[in-house]
């Protein structure tokens, strides 16, 4: 099946905005494509699985790796980009195992739509675990990567910028010279696109809040405002 032309240019616009971030963030080169995936498109960096691995260098000497892929297609209106799944993931380059994941998926069904993954071990948590194992309610008491931390849904989940500005800023990896700025107006640039989806979603509530402070708000003349409320029940 084609995708629409729609989002082959919307997909294609929003892989040169990651390729734009990555650059003012990261040292090194790159190159984001859009690549159809059935009837959708993935965004991701160019090459076979492996060399799609970007870098992560401490004083220029590489120690770990970030994996970027995004998953896209029309939203339920057939009119705007959806993300409809995010793998964010990062590498020890020691033994190339994930050291954390930053994950997101609009069909998830048990764990967290959006959620963090930490490969790691801490004794005092593998005691909690252990005991809440005894009463059947964990599986893997001894690996802290099977518990999945939620991060806000589909509407509020952390951004590309956010994990970026993680690495830079709290585990030391080499950013490029300006790199907070770009940080900075990519996550505004996220946050105002999920302000809109959210007033698309909660018409009559965005209304209200406009009126509030004094706007004029006039209904369409045959409003559709059936709230879609799916991104903010679910956890």
């Amino acid at each position: 099946m084609t995708p629409p032309r729609d989002l082959v240019e919307q997909s294609l616009s929003f892989a040169r905005e990651i390729q734009a971030l990555l650059d003012a963030t990261l040292p090194g080169s790159r190159t984001i494509v859009s690549v159809q995936h059935g009837d959708r498109y993935v965004v991701r960096p160019e090459g076979e699985k492996r060399d799609r691995h970007i870098p992560l260098m401490v004083g220029g000497d590489v120690f770990a790796a970030l994996s970027v892929v995004l998953y896209q297609d029309l939203d339920r209106t057939g009119e705007y980009l959806k993300t409809w799944r995010t793998d964010f993931s990062v590498y020890s380059a020691l033994d190339n195992n994930p050291l954390l994941r930053l994950e997101y998926r609009a069909d998830m069904h048990t764990e967290p739509i959006s959620h963090w993954q930490f490969h790691a071990e801490r004794g005092a948590f593998t005691h909690l675990l252990t005991h809440a194992q005894a009463h059947g309610r964990v599986k893997n008491p001894h690996s802290l990567a099977s518990l999945h931390l939620p991060t806000g849904g589909e509407r509020f989940r952390p951004s590309l910028e956010d994990l970026i500005e993680f690495l830079i800023r709290d585990c030391g990896v080499d950013g490029v010279p300006g790199w907070e700025d770009a940080v900075r107006e990519g996550r505004e640039v996220w946050r105002r696109r999920q302000l809109r989806a959210a007033g698309r979603d909660l018409q009559a509530e965005a209304a209200e809040v406009l009126e509030q402070h004094g706007w004029e708000v006039h209904p369409p003349r045959d409003p559709d405002l059936q709230e879609w409320l799916t991104p903010y029940r679910r956890w």
